[in-house]
């Protein structure tokens, strides 16, 4: 991986948000994510350049693929939290396209890997990168399941009879491995969603030259909507046009058409009202940043004292603890410890390898995957690729555009005439799905000629096919 700057600024906060998402929510999730519904803030003519990193890339595709996943889980209920929705991003002004230190593939890869290895790469079931907003987004989705071992539980039951009397005791009862759909696992607890905000920007943030956010902070995420609709009320409440403003744009009232009056006065408001109204609908949202920041420090410093507090009892306790004890007591107390503290150690070290060791076969195992696809790729025609269905075929353009081997195969494609830059269909491209072929080859000048009978070819097997 190449070397990346540690530069951060006080600005430079990393982004990752977790929403927990039941069967009703995802569906709306879904439709933002793949644009399905109108996003106000995206800008259409940029969300071809939108990527998808999993199989999935429409909100029905998605829940069928959630559905799978839970196929494997024993507590599946009506109201269950079905997946996580993570959403990872920056400052606008961080990243590379504004002159900014991260890269926002780099970045993305890197956050994807980490929530792999904290949900498993076979639970994450949609990855979506957008880039049709003013800020590159990653969205996220992973289903919540959790692998328990087989255990033993220990309950106090009737064991027996003693002067005629039930006796009881504790018994073990063996406890299967079961896999639970379990979003508290992850999330249930304050402590939790802060230790993620912790060890994403220690694994994640800063080698990209980002930083964490402040702890204990009282900041809430304002939404897109929330500030759309602030500035909608300020329109409302503020904008009023006199007479005189009018006058001033020139005595056209006789010459003008309704269309041209109602054109000519809302360029007014643009130019002369809409920059003050905004700033003015918007001056609450930033008096609320203000008041949350305060709300930060203050919580920091009670925390701080807390942390202090606490640090003295343990010093007393402790201090009790080895009173009366000689110096070569207390020394032999202290190798205990480190004793233990090493087995710990060593013990997380060896938990680490073997996850690491699971991650390179996983990876290993995607790779071999993406290379078999690959080769399936190099011996797929031009028209053969026309034919496949949409999803599939955009799926094929982009990994030949991301792998060096593939460059040829992307060569020959493009050079066919029938698709676009981005893997659509071309017009001639369309007229050969629907077995209307013009007959004169594509380079030569066109001549009269009749066309063919239109015949509807069989779609070939999608490279994707396991």
């Amino acid at each position: 991986m190449a070397a990346r700057t540690k530069t951060t600024t006080t600005r430079n906060s990393t982004v990752i948000r977790a929403v927990k998402l039941n069967n009703h929510k995802i569906g709306t999730s879904a439709a933002h994510t793949w644009r399905t519904i109108p996003v106000p803030h995206a800008d259409k003519t940029r969300t071809h350049l939108n990527e998808d990193w999993r199989p999935a890339t429409s909100p029905k595709e998605l829940q069928a693929a959630i559905r799978e996943r839970l196929e494997l889980a024993d507590n599946v209920a009506a109201d269950s939290v079905r997946v996580i929705e993570y959403v990872v991003s920056g400052p606008h002004e961080v990243f590379a396209e504004q002159g900014g230190p991260v890269k926002w593939r780099d970045y993305f890869r890197d956050a994807l890997a980490y929530l792999e290895a904290r949900h498993g790469a076979q639970n994450i079931v949609g990855v979506n990168v957008q880039l049709d907003e003013k800020t590159p987004h990653l969205v996220v989705y992973a289903v919540p399941l959790v692998n328990y071992p087989a255990t033993t539980r220990k309950r106090n039951v009737i064991v027996g009879k003693r002067d005629g009397k039930f006796v009881r005791g504790t018994k073990p009862f063996p406890v299967p491995a079961r896999t639970a759909l379990s979003a508290s696992y992850f999330m249930g607890r304050k402590d939790l969603l802060r230790q993620l905000q912790t060890t994403f920007a220690e694994e994640v943030a800063i080698p990209h030259g980002l930083r964490r956010g402040l702890r204990h902070s009282a900041a809430t995420h304002v939404t897109t909507k929330e500030y759309h609709q602030a500035l909608a009320r300020g329109l409302a409440e503020n904008l009023s046009l006199s007479p005189d403003d009018l006058a001033r744009q020139g005595l056209l009232w006789d010459r003008e058409t309704p269309e041209e009056h109602a054109a000519r006065v809302s360029a007014f408001v643009v130019e002369h009202y809409a920059p003050t109204v905004a700033r003015a609908a918007t001056a609450d949202i930033e008096r609320r940043r203000a008041d949350e920041m305060e709300e930060t420090a203050r919580r920091t410093e009670a925390a701080l004292d807390e942390e202090r507090r606490a640090h003295q009892r343990t010093l007393e306790h402790l201090e009790a603890l080895v009173a009366g004890l000689t110096a070569e007591e207390v020394e032999g107390i202290k190798e205990v410890s480190r004793d233990r503290l090493r087995e710990r150690r060593e013990a997380e070290e060896a938990r680490k390898r073997e996850e690491l060791k699971r991650q390179e076969a996983e990876s290993a195992e995607r790779q071999r995957l993406e290379d078999k696809k690959a080769t399936r790729l190099c011996h797929l025609t031009a028209e053969d690729l026309a034919r496949l269905e949409d999803s599939e075929r955009v799926k094929a353009w982009r990994l030949a555009a991301a792998r060096g081997d593939l460059e040829a195969t992307l060569d020959a494609w493009a050079e066919s005439g029938l698709f676009e830059v981005d893997g659509s269909l071309t017009p001639r491209g369309r007229a050969l799905v629907e077995g209307e072929v013009p007959t004169v080859p594509v380079g030569k000048k066109t001549q009269e000629a009749t066309p063919a009978k239109p015949q509807k070819a069989m779609s070939p097997r999608s490279p994707f096919e396991r």
